[in-house]
């Protein structure tokens, strides 16, 4: 157990080991710690994620669009600047950021093959054919015609995003053998109170994103305290926050009727719910943990209640 989190570290250290063999020990110590946030994490990092809103904020890279037009006279213009003002909203990250879904192993293939090349050079993500057929005639005047359009990132991106998981895995490693100390035998001897929640919290802290959660319109930290806009009594709100992180319609039907039992204050069924549901809370796509989860979505229901 101890030799896990060492390997982990001297691993971790060692800029020359494969990152997805240190993922594949993080993959271990998740089942050792019984840390569903933790398997989870390693496992999409190792596989990949299955779309960009799943993704943490490090692997959410700044990208401007480009396009390639063609107009009158055969005049051509490459390359040419795509500013996202000029598209719809809902099309606007297209123009502003990437979202890096593919697994660990795909990104340090790509800088394998630039090994040794000289530095420099992007990484492309072309539009979709039907978003270039639509925006075709739209982005430029005097007859001149979009037929190709993508974003790029510069290739130093990669490495740096994957620096940031590897740096990501040697703190965590190295803040959970701090708590655990030295007197430990076996990670499976951990017991159910404040050290787990620790751990769950240095988990939480460098496998979630950010070290906030933000959900909606709600910013709450790894203790579940915050400011929020959820106005007293504007269920609404509540329940569109209760959404984004995870919760379906059952989930908050169900709260309904808690809230209903409880009356003006909430009690014993509101207090079971949230003990329940605690465990589905998502931040990036990750399971924050039951034990977070819970604070979460209590500090929620108090601004609800304007307690």
């Amino acid at each position: 157990m101890s030799a896990l989190l060492d390997d982990i570290i001297n691993l971790a250290i060692d800029g020359s080991q494969p990152l997805p063999d240190i993922l594949r020990k993080c993959l271990l110590l998740g089942h050792e710690l019984k840390n569903e946030q933790l398997k989870d994490w390693a496992n999409q990092e190792l596989n990949g994620y299955k779309s960009g809103k799943d993704v943490p904020e490090y692997r959410i890279i700044p990208a401007l669009a480009r396009g390639n037009f063609i107009g009158p006279l055969h005049a051509q213009y490459n390359r040419h600047l795509i500013p996202s003002v000029v598209l719809k909203e809902k099309h606007r990250e297209f123009a502003e950021r990437v979202y890096l879904v593919q697994s660990v192993s795909a990104y340090a293939d790509v800088l394998k093959e630039r090994d040794g090349k000289s530095s420099g050079g992007f990484l492309i993500f072309n539009w979709d054919p039907n978003m270039v057929g639509y925006y075709q005639e739209k982005l430029m005047q005097g007859g001149f015609i979009c037929h190709a359009a993508w974003q790029e990132i510069p290739v130093s991106a990669l490495a740096e995003m994957l620096d940031t998981i590897r740096n990501r895995t040697l703190n965590m490693a190295l803040q959970i053998k701090d708590e655990l100390g030295s007197s430990y035998t076996s990670l499976r001897k951990i017991e159910s109170g404040e050290t787990e929640s620790k751990i769950q919290s240095i988990i939480f802290q460098n496998t979630g994103g950010n070290t906030t959660v933000a959900f909606g319109q709600a910013n709450v930290d790894a203790s579940g305290q915050g400011q929020t806009v959820i106005a007293v009594g504007d269920r609404e709100a509540l329940n569109a926050v209760l959404r984004q992180a995870g919760l379906d319609n059952q989930d908050l039907n169900s709260l309904t009727k808690a809230i209903q039992i409880d009356g003006e204050k909430p009690g014993n069924k509101v207090g079971e719910w949230v003990k329940d549901k605690g465990a589905k809370v998502l931040s990036g796509g990750i399971k924050v943990g039951t034990k977070i989860g819970s604070e979460i979505l209590t500090a929620w229901i108090k601004q609800h209640y304007g307690l």
